[in-house]
């Protein structure tokens, strides 16, 4: 059984973020068996963007978090396509192309903690 999470909920998570300066609601389709949206997040500095996508349902959680500027740079999803990496279905796609572990679990707003501490190493560099 998944921990689903309000939309509204998240929003206000990730609003209390320094490191996001707006979020918009792409899109979003909710209803009592499955909830699906799609986030924009304009993060500081401000040519960076994070795309959040979930399908929420009473089974699972199906995510994507995308760091991007004109092109991906980062992502982390639990797409069952990599069964031979030992966090499966969870990975993490890198700046280079690389299919690595990942530590997001599919709980949304502890996985966006994680996902913002990675970027925020990632912009250090």
């Amino acid at each position: 059984m998944s921990d689903r999470v309000e939309l509204s909920e998240i929003i206000e998570h990730l609003k209390n973020k320094r490191i996001i300066s707006s979020v918009k609601v792409v899109s979003v389709d909710d209803s009592i068996q499955r909830s699906i949206c799609r986030l924009r997040c304009n993060l500081l500095p401000s040519r960076f963007k994070l795309d959040i996508r979930l399908i929420q349902t009473e089974i699972e959680i199906i995510y994507s978090y995308q760091l991007f500027h004109k092109r991906p740079i980062l992502r982390w999803d639990n797409a069952p396509h990599f069964p031979d990496i030992a966090t499966f279905p969870h990975h993490c796609h890198n700046q280079k192309g690389e299919i690595g572990k990942s530590n997001l679990i599919g709980y949304v707003l502890a996985d966006i903690d994680l996902v913002l501490k990675e970027i925020k190493k990632f912009l250090i560099r």
